[in-house]
């Protein structure tokens, strides 16, 4: 029985079980110095520092930690590229925690001012969660690009625990992947054959990891609601590739789907009309192959991504 009584010993002498809430506040670093900060963070001991203020039950929910990362998305995309590193460095390290104390987070007190301080630490690494590097620095993937993205699905279920910090998260990757989106179909458009490979296909591979990451953090969050299916999703890219050239008359898309000469957009439809608008946008595509064969590999992304 004595080495179990060692070991619970220094389990319980060690202070690190993040389950257990804390009401002793650390001390925060004195400088505010972003360097001094981003060395504290990303260091060996970062981990154990981002742990002590995760773990505290803070009198001011969590505002004062909170602002010692708030430079974080204030540097992201810095002209200098130093500074733009070690925000990079120090947001990586943040969802690093985050992804790998998971389960642990699960117990530690709300702190909504320092998960939306998290948050916006983040959200301009959206984009480099999911293979798109480009504007900022210092922030690789957590997960490979064709993998399920299980650290970073983690990362987007904890920013649940707060409404802010969700509505922040979700608010930015959905605006991040219909950029994404957008881009495709502006290729798509103008010449079919670019989105077989190359930065269209790209682009849009992205936006169906960033809308599964969506689907699969909301699932994690609440194992009880439904998983989500890509259909949704695709309808809207097939629109928004249809819309620059679908014009009222065309035999594959009925006169209702349009207005003012224009053709309605997912959200304009009502759902009982969905499978029909749906149907018809896949009709009026099939002829270009390569488009289809696109939209098809957006879905079978998503689904990856999505299904934890």
């Amino acid at each position: 029985m004595r080495p179990l009584r060692i070991l619970l010993m220094m389990i319980t002498a060690s202070g690190l079980v993040l389950g257990c809430t804390s009401h002793h506040e650390p001390e925060l670093p004195s400088s505010t110095d972003t360097a001094a900060i981003a060395e504290r963070v990303t260091g060996s001991d970062g981990p154990i520092f981002l742990r002590d203020i995760a773990s505290t039950e803070w009198q001011d929910d969590g505002r004062r930690a909170g602002d010692l990362f708030a430079w974080i998305p204030q540097n992201a995309q810095s002209s200098d590229r130093q500074t733009a590193t070690r925000a990079g460095e120090s947001a990586h390290a943040i969802a690093s925690f985050i992804a790998d104390e998971k389960d642990a987070l699960d117990g530690a007190p709300a702190n909504s001012a320092l998960w939306q301080s998290f948050a916006r630490s983040l959200t301009p690494y959206l984009g480099a969660m999911v293979g798109d590097e480009r504007g900022i620095a210092g922030f690789p993937p957590l997960d490979g690009l064709d993998s399920a993205m299980r650290r970073t699905a983690a990362v987007f279920a904890m920013m649940h625990r707060d409404p802010e910090a969700i509505r922040l998260f979700t608010e930015a990757a959905t605006e991040r992947a219909h950029t994404f989106e957008t881009g495709f179909a502006e290729t798509a458009a103008a010449e079919p054959t670019l989105t077989r490979s190359g930065d269209a296909l790209e682009d849009l591979m992205r936006a169906a990891r960033l809308r599964g990451l969506l689907a699969a953090g909301a699932h994690i969050a609440d194992p009880e609601s439904p998983v989500a299916t890509p259909m949704h999703a695709q309808t809207e890219v097939m629109y928004q590739v249809a819309s620059r050239s679908a014009r009222p008359g065309n035999p594959h898309i009925s006169p209702e789907f349009f207005r003012d000469g224009r053709l309605l957009s997912p959200e304009e439809i009502p759902e009982s009309n969905w499978s029909i608008y749906d149907s018809q946008l896949t009709v009026y595509l099939a002829p270009f192959r390569q488009i289809s064969d696109a939209i098809r590999q957006f879905g079978q992304r998503f689904v990856v991504v999505a299904d934890q």
